[in-house]
């Protein structure tokens, strides 16, 4: 129950953004990710998500961050159960938000919502083994260890072990995960 108005301005918005594409006559959709956007969106969230594990891990003991942590990662434990579900997509965005969160850097926590990382999460969900996805889950896991350790360097080398491995693994799918990018 929305006049056209706001909805068109919206998606103007989006696509100036770059999370649409507008075409005429054929309407919106989301647009996808071609490999080298890949490779550069991953190569800057490696850095950014190694500085939010070695802020967390400076400020963990600060109050209730250790629970906090614990618990959205345990709720994307236990949704990982399942496999790369949009649950999971979910759960996943929260723990790094919560990490970015309590790192305290406000800049950090607006940069990373801009770079569209739940748009690449969906779109290479289908390309996801079981054995990388159970692989991810550990990787996470000691995200966490090193940070509730309170060892910043730690904390950083191993997120940006995780992302680098991550960037890698997208990087070699097949050209028909990135079919869609192509088209467009």
């Amino acid at each position: 129950k929305v006049s056209r108005g706001p909805v068109r301005e919206a998606f103007k918005r989006l696509a100036g953004e770059g999370v649409l594409v507008l075409n005429k006559h054929r309407g919106a959709f989301v647009r996808a990710q071609s490999r080298d956007e890949v490779r550069d969106m991953m190569c800057v969230l490696e850095v950014l998500a190694g500085l939010a594990a070695k802020l967390a891990a400076r400020h963990i003991n600060e109050g209730d961050n250790r629970q906090r942590l614990q618990e959205v990662f345990e709720s994307a434990m236990h949704e990982g159960e399942e496999g790369e579900t949009l649950a999971f997509l979910d759960e996943r965005r929260r723990f790094y938000d919560t990490l970015y969160n309590i790192g305290g850097n406000r800049e950090l926590q607006h940069m990373v919502p801009r770079m569209q990382i739940s748009l690449l999460r969906l779109q290479f969900q289908a390309f996801v083994s079981r054995k990388q996805h159970e692989s991810q889950l550990k990787e996470l896991h000691s995200i966490v260890e090193a940070v509730l350790m309170g060892d910043p360097k730690k904390a950083e080398r191993t997120a940006r072990a995780h992302l680098r491995r991550r960037r890698l693994s997208l990087t070699t799918l097949p050209d028909d995960a990135f079919a869609a990018a192509a088209q467009h």
